[in-house]
């Protein structure tokens, strides 16, 4: 009998240890998911969302009226070109600081990196102020920003903004933002061009844009050179 009443204080001991252990394992497991899903939607350099991300942020905005502003950095390749890739690493995370300020503080706003230079802002908004965000982003860049030892660039965009009423559909809208930053690209860059909100979105290209825009911009280097 004294074993045994021995034994169980050891046993309840032990059984306490196992729920102890059980409930750490669940909890490392929940916070590695937690984790995996927020390394699935952020881009690893600048920590803004990745293009599952903005898509998960654009999901929330379903039904709402929102404004949309797509930011293409001008002339990024040649900080890469001459002061390394780190510099230019450097310049995008700045950028990437600077992007969120207009946006700091507004539910449902999201700022993502879709591509090595390009980014993307959306915000709910009832009326159309997408004009005014992409206002915002050009004054934010304006700043020489620090890429190496006594190297500063100065940084310019093109940018496209587009002001989606409910229910619109979410491809349409990202068209007509890459097609206005597009006409700011051509126009030479450091613009801002919206897409009239009195005008039908565009229907989506099949082929990438910036695979189109690749194609212009090698047409015109061949007649340069011609």
């Amino acid at each position: 009998m004294k074993a045994l009443k021995v034994l169980l204080p050891a046993l309840g001991a032990l059984s306490l240890a196992g729920h102890v252990w059980a409930a750490q394992v669940a909890r490392s497991q929940r916070s590695r998911l937690v984790q995996a899903r927020r390394e699935a939607t952020t881009d690893p350099l600048t920590g803004l969302a990745n293009r599952a991300g903005l898509s998960q942020a654009l999901d929330e905005l379903d039904g709402e009226p929102y404004d949309l502003v797509l930011v293409d950095l001008d002339k990024f390749k040649p900080v890469n070109d001459t002061w390394g890739h780190a510099a230019g690493d450097r310049l995008l995370v700045e950028i990437a600081r600077r992007l969120r300020e207009p946006l700091d503080g507004l539910d449902g706003a999201v700022v993502a990196r879709i591509g090595g230079d390009e980014f993307v802002l959306a915000c709910p908004s009832p009326a159309p102020m997408a004009q005014i965000l992409g206002a915002e982003v050009i004054q934010a860049l304006a700043a020489p920003i620090d890429v190496a030892e006594d190297v500063s660039v100065s940084v310019t965009a093109s940018v496209g903004a587009v002001h989606a009423t409910a229910g619109e559909d979410r491809d349409r809208a990202m068209a007509a933002a890459d097609a206005a930053a597009y006409e700011a690209k051509l126009r030479g860059g450091d613009g801002l061009v919206e897409h009239n909100v009195l005008t039908e979105l565009p229907e989506v290209e099949q082929r990438p844009l910036l695979r189109l825009r690749e194609m212009t911009a090698l047409t015109n280097a061949l007649g340069v050179a011609a």
